[in-house]
């Protein structure tokens, strides 16, 4: 068993304001304690050791706006300066990654693996990473293969409700409600709970500024617009809640343009 202890924190450090609620301490499962549990029907995105896989064919449906943005793109797009957000999103995932103890970590949205560098091999069984873009595993592939080994598990999938993912001590979802919605990520959580130690998300809060900032790449990302839909951090919280998860806290972070990322952590309900 995890056993995890937090208490009340609220803090400004550089422009972020952090609250983290009581939590009293609890157990839950690890992930190989998960790995034990019986699956049920649902798909199951398939998974072998040191591999990339495939768990979304495209089957004759529409392609997916994400599937036509080349990862080149997206990184330049998230990396200028009046966007700020790829550092901003590798030192988050290092928080994510520090706050809670994990032997096994999924990341949905894994793109080209910003942040997987932070992953300790040593004390790590298992990286999962999932996203719908064969390309961006491939680049994830490339990068982090060697220093991830057999360890690294690629999965190209979709995420809703329907997808079983591998048991892990850590899930960690930045920037992927905005394309699922917070109902249907809700039951997609609600349908692995079993799965999932601590689920930790990253949401765009845009307030009076567009979903997609400006940047000479911005065309690129207009497809989005029929997949994407604005997130309000306590829209989350209720959807969570009534999958069964218990709000851990949220951090805010400013970004240069107005815009701020919001992470909200959650866990379930301990197993009995």
């Amino acid at each position: 068993m995890v056993t995890l202890r937090a208490s009340v924190i609220e803090y400004r450090m550089d422009c972020m304001t952090c609250v983290f609620t009581p939590v009293l301490d609890f157990s839950m499962p690890s992930a190989e304690q998960l790995r034990s549990e019986p699956a049920d029907a649902a798909t199951t995105a398939p998974v072998r050791s040191g591999t990339v896989t495939a768990s979304d064919p495209d089957g004759g449906t529409p392609e997916h706006p994400w599937r036509g943005i080349e990862l080149d793109v997206y990184e330049r797009h998230m990396g200028d300066s009046r966007v700020g957000q790829l550092q901003r999103l590798r030192d988050i995932t290092g928080e994510q990654l520090a706050a809670y103890p994990f032997r096994a970590v999924g990341v949905l949205g894994v793109a080209g693996g910003n942040g997987l560098d932070l992953i300790d091999p040593q004390s790590t069984d298992a990286v999962y990473g999932y996203d719908i873009n064969p390309g961006y595993l491939d680049a994830c592939e490339a990068r982090y293969r060697d220093v991830l080994g057999d360890r690294l598990h690629l999965i190209g999938t979709s995420i809703d409700r329907s997808v079983r993912i591998e048991p892990v001590d850590l899930l960690i979802a930045n920037l992927i409600v905005e394309y699922v919605g917070a109902e249907e990520f809700a039951a997609f959580a609600a349908a692995n709970a079993r799965s999932i130690g601590v689920l930790s998300c990253v949401i765009q809060r845009n307030d009076a500024a567009g979903f997609v900032s400006s940047t000479e790449h911005s065309s690129s990302f207009d497809g989005l617009a029929s997949v994407s839909s604005d997130i309000d951090p306590e829209t989350l919280t209720s959807a969570m809640s009534d999958a069964g998860f218990v709000a851990l806290g949220r951090c805010e972070y400013p970004l240069p343009n107005g815009k701020a990322l919001v992470r909200q952590d959650f866990r379930t309900t301990p197993l009995p």
